[in-house]
């Protein structure tokens, strides 16, 4: 991974079974960057169903 510099940040909270959780727990004990990791994996699933998302917001309007 590339390091990127963001200048804004914009914080959300989220929540994790423990199973998610202990997952997360492994990788950062493998010294991975987890705020990172969890940017990338987003980046990555929202570019491989931006198709699929952008369809079902631009729904077609029958007039009757």
């Amino acid at each position: 991974m590339k390091d990127v510099k963001y200048k804004k940040v914009n914080r959300i909270t989220i929540g994790f079974n423990k199973t998610q959780f202990e997952s997360l727990q492994k990788l950062k004990d493998y010294d991975i960057n987890l705020s990172q990791f969890i940017r990338v994996a987003l980046k990555e699933k929202i570019k491989r169903d931006w198709k699929i998302i952008k369809e079902e917001k631009e729904k077609i309007k029958l007039p009757f």
